[in-house]
């Protein structure tokens, strides 16, 4: 199991400026909530690590540094919803619950490592079985675990324990082995949930008070109801992506101020609204203004964008790629948005580069990040109405468009997400200080390259 870094590895580490403030607080607040961020996992010659996620409601959790594992089919503590499977790990005693969190906090590195990849056809199986699962078919067994090879003896699948690390044999796995692993990724989920939700039990039910006044208020002062923030993102679901959301988990929940973190307006009083099919890895998030029920966010992620993200692409071939998906945002912003582009003023397309450095690199090879964002900046329109007769700017005026838009896809023109904004210095300052970030704490250079759409052709 080397650890050595190498480029793979940086590039995932790199690829965290460009992860959701907003969907990491949907993981940090429900603790329940998978939102495929890992970007498919981070690979490492000949082992693949996937990262273990981080909860943090109340910023005593952050301290406490409680650790929520996702394997590589990303099994959501909030898929344990299943009655079957919730009955299923109540039966366990709480000493063993206990043991399973102390070992995830005793071993020295926050992730997952796997001996060899999944094949393609294991990882079919995997999603077929994880629905199975769901209704009620367990394993017959358990995944054997040790704390050395030589205490693992002749096992062909086991997990050690001092390390996070999966040991799978050279032939495919069976269904029984598979079922196996995915009892094992739901019982230390659900162990830290458990251990969780009892240490923090006061400031949990402090935040869900806070929030059921807040939404209250909001909708006395004329805002809003959940139900109807839930109804207006399920026209957005049907009209962004033509899926109803029949058959697959919705959650919601009052959001006092959006996180403007990653290209968000910061504006107060929205829903977060979603919706996930955990077998097919598919996951929907929006953010609905709790004032008039107006869409502020959308994002996608599923496993076709986390493997999009998992191709390098140079600098070369983003600089290529930017007119195609130039007219894909644009198409974006006019049949799903209801907006022009020429009504907006400077409007750019925005990516990063970044150079590994350090001795441990194995290449040096300037890369391009996971995707491509498209800022149509709100002020400074091209096609405002002219003056009226007295000379009025009012009707100039009310065309320009009162938010700009972040539309971002992967290289490969998976639509990623897209972001209302009315000041658009929010998300240049935020890209600024993640590079700066990831310069100091990673040893990566990182440019920003910012073109403007009316020099893409």
């Amino acid at each position: 199991m080397g650890k050595k870094v190498n480029l793979q590895d940086l590039r995932n580490a790199v690829e965290a400026i460009e992860i959701r403030e907003t969907m990491q607080r949907e993981i940090i607040r429900n603790v329940e909530e998978r939102t495929e961020k890992n970007r498919g996992g981070v690979k490492i010659a000949p082992a693949r690590r996937i990262a273990h996620r981080i909860p943090r409601v109340a910023a005593a959790a952050a301290a406490a540094g409680v650790l929520l594992a996702v394997c590589v089919i990303g099994i959501p503590v909030r898929a344990l919803v299943s009655s079957l499977v919730k009955e299923r790990m109540e039966e366990i005693p709480a000493k063993e619950h206990e043991a399973t969190a102390e070992m995830l906090d005793s071993q020295p590195a926050g992730a997952d490592s796997y001996s060899r990849e999944y094949s393609a056809d294991e990882r079919r199986r995997m999603k077929e079985l994880w629905g199975r699962y769901q209704e009620g078919e367990f394993p017959e067994g358990e995944l054997p675990q040790a704390g050395s090879a030589e205490e693992a003896g002749n096992y062909e699948l086991w997990y050690l324990t001092t390390d996070s690390s999966f040991h799978l044999p050279d032939r495919e796995l069976t269904d029984e082995e598979l079922l196996e692993l995915i009892d094992f990724e739901v019982k230390r989920n659900y162990a830290l949930q458990k251990r969780y939700e009892e240490e923090y039990a006061d400031e949990i039910e402090a935040d869900r008070q806070a929030r059921e006044e807040a939404a209250i208020q909001a909708a006395e002062a004329g805002g809003i109801t959940e139900e109807e923030a839930v109804a207006s993102a399920k026209a957005w679901l049907q009209k962004l992506y033509g899926i109803t959301g029949d058959g697959m988990e919705q959650n919601s929940y009052f959001e006092e101020t959006q996180d403007a973190g990653y290209a968000g307006s910061g504006e107060k009083d929205t829903y977060m609204v979603n919706w996930s099919d955990v077998s097919g890895r598919q996951y929907y998030y929006f953010y609905i203004s709790a004032q008039d029920g107006s869409l502020v966010y959308a994002s996608y992620s599923g496993s076709d964008l986390a493997d999009a993200r998992e191709k390098p692409v140079t600098p070369e071939e983003a600089e290529e790629k930017l007119p195609e998906l130039k007219a894909k945002a644009e198409a974006f912003l006019k049949d799903k948005l209801g907006a022009d582009a020429a009504a907006y003023g400077e409007s750019y397309a925005y990516y990063i580069t970044y150079t590994p450095a350090g001795e441990d690199v194995q290449t040096g090879e300037e890369s391009a990040g996971s995707q491509a964002a498209f800022l149509f900046c709100p002020g400074g329109g091209r096609t405002a109405p002219a003056q009226d007769a007295l000379g009025s700017q009012a009707a100039a005026a009310a065309a320009q468009p009162a938010y700009g838009y972040v539309i971002s896809y992967a290289w490969d023109g998976t639509f990623s997400e897209c972001c209302r904004v009315k000041n658009i210095d929010t998300y240049w300052d935020n890209r600024d200080m993640l590079a700066q970030s990831y310069r100091k704490n990673h040893g990566v250079e990182v440019r920003q390259v910012r073109v403007r759409l009316d020099e893409i052709e």
